[in-house]
C-alpha cells in the first residue's frame, strides 16, 4: 500500500476548525514547532481490544499529518495504557499533563473518561473522544457543558433513539420488542433508556425488560424470557464481544426473532471464531458509512501498517485526532483555552462525514443503520 497516495486521498476530506483565542505570549506557536498529543485508553487488559485499533489510528493520523505538505507542526504521540481502570485513566492523565501534552485523544471507555473529565476541570487540557459515548461525559455534575471536552462518535441517547425510531416508523419490521441491558455498563443503560423513551413515544410494544450483570457467561435465563415474552425481536445495546456469546446462545436456544443494536455491535463479525451467518438479519446504528473511498482507504492504510483490523473507535479515533490537530493549529497556542474555543467551534469534512458540534459537545452528524446479509456488513438504504 502506497502510504503518500492514501495521505493525499486523506487530503482531500478537509478538516476546517473556527478560529479560536489566543493564549499568553509563552504559548504562542510558530511553524515547525514540535508539539506533543496524548492517549489514554486500554492497550493491555480485558477492553484492550477497543483500545488499541485506537491509539493505533492517532499514530496513523499523526504520522500522516507529519508527512503532510501542508503541516504546520511537527506531533509527537504520547501514549498512556489505562487497563480500562478509572483510577488507571487519571493517572494516565496527570501525567500527561505533566509530559506537556496539547491535547488528548481519547479516553476510550465512558467510565475513564467521566473520571479524567472531573480530573481535567483545572487545568481544561483539551479532550478529543472517539469512543466514549456516554451522554455525561461531555456534561458536568450540574449539566453544564465541559469546556474542554469533546467527540467524534454519538452519544448514547442518538444511539437507542434512532433505531427505536426505524423499529416505529416501519423501516424495520418488527412488532413487539424484548429489551437486554448489561446492568454493569453505562453505555448499555444509556442506550436502552432512550429506545424505550422513543418506542412509547411511537407506541411500539415493550414486552419485556431485563437486565444481566456483565459476569454473566450463560444467558439461557434470559433467553427463555425473551422467548417466552411472544417478542419477535430483542434490542441488546452491548459491545461485540459480549453480543457474539449473546447471539451464539439465542441461536443454540432456536430464537429466531430479530436482534436489535447499536453501535457496540460494529465489529462483531471480527470475533474470533464466531460463526457470521448467526448475525444475519440484524440491525444496528453506526456513525459513519464505511464503503466512502475515504474510509476504505484509511482502512488499507491501517492494515498495511500494523497487520491488523480496525474497528469503528479506530477510524473515528482518526478522525479525532485531526480534529485536535486542526484545533491546534488554528489557535496557534498550546493555551488550552485557546485551543478548546477552536474546537467548540468546529466545522470539519473528514473520512466519517461532516459535523459541526452542538452545545453540548454532541458532534450533529447522522447515524445510519448497518445489517448483516450473508454473514457480511450492509446497509439499510
Amino acid at each position: 500500500m502506497n502510504l503518500k497516495k492514501v495521505i493525499a486521498t486523506f487530503a482531500v476530506a478537509s478538516m476546517l476548525v473556527g478560529c479560536g483565542g489566543s493564549g499568553s505570549s509563552s504559548d504562542e506557536l510558530k511553524e515547525g514547532d514540535t508539539i506533543k498529543i496524548g492517549y489514554i485508553g486500554p492497550l493491555t487488559g480485558e477492553t484492550s481490544s477497543y483500545g488499541i485499533p485506537v491509539a493505533n489510528s492517532i499514530e496513523l493520523a499523526i504520522e500522516d499529518y507529519n508527512n503532510s505538505k501542508d503541516a504546520k507542526f511537527k506531533i509527537e504521540f504520547v501514549k498512556e495504557d489505562s487497563q480500562g481502570k478509572e483510577t488507571d485513566a487519571v493517572n494516565a492523565y496527570n501525567k500527561l499533563v505533566g509530559d506537556g501534552v496539547v491535547g488528548i485523544v481519547g479516553p476510550v471507555l465512558t467510565g475513564e473518561s467521566l473520571a479524567v473529565g472531573n480530573a481535567s476541570e483545572k487545568e481544561l487540557t483539551p479532550i478529543v473522544s472517539s469512543s466514549s459515548s456516554g451522554d455525561a461525559v461531555t456534561l458536568k455534575s450540574d449539566g453544564s457543558t465541559r469546556t474542554n471536552f469533546f467527540r467524534t462518535c454519538s452519544n448514547d441517547s442518538k444511539g437507542g433513539q434512532f433505531i427505536a425510531s426505524k423499529v416505529g416508523d416501519g423501516t424495520i419490521q418488527v412488532s413487539k420488542v424484548a429489551v437486554l441491558t448489561n446492568s454493569d455498563s453505562d453505555y448499555s443503560i444509556g442506550c436502552t433508556e432512550s429506545f424505550i423513551k422513543q418506542a412509547k413515544k411511537d407506541g411500539t410494544e415493550i414486552v419485556l425488560e431485563e437486565k444481566y450483570p456483565s459476569s454473566t457467561a450463560d444467558f439461557k435465563t434470559y433467553i427463555d424470557k425473551v422467548k417466552n415474552s411472544g417478542a419477535d425481536a430483542v434490542f441488546i445495546p452491548d459491545y461485540y464481544e459480549t453480543i457474539a456469546k449473546m447471539v451464539k446462545q439465542f441461536k443454540q436456544n432456536g430464537f429466531e426473532g430479530t436482534f436489535l443494536g447499536t453501535d457496540g455491535w460494529d465489529g462483531v463479525l471480527s470475533v474470533k471464531n464466531v460463526d457470521k451467518t448467526i448475525f444475519n438479519g440484524a440491525y444496528y446504528t453506526n456513525t459513519f458509512d464505511d464503503r466512502v473511498d475515504a474510509v476504505v482507504n484509511y482502512t488499507e492504510a491501517y492494515k498495511a501498517k500494523f497487520n491488523g483490523e480496525t474497528n469503528m473507535f479506530g477510524t473515528m479515533a482518526y478522525d479525532a485526532t485531526f480534529v485536535l490537530i486542526k484545533a491546534v493549529e488554528k489557535a496557534n497556542s498550546k493555551d488550552p483555552q485557546a485551543i478548546c474555543d477552536a474546537l467548540a467551534k468546529t466545522n470539519y469534512k473528514g473520512i466519517t462525514g461532516t459535523f459541526q458540534y452542538d452545545d453540548q459537545h454532541n458532534p450533529t452528524k447522522d447515524l445510519v443503520i448497518k445489517t448483516i446479509k450473508d454473514g457480511a456488513y450492509t446497509y439499510l438504504d
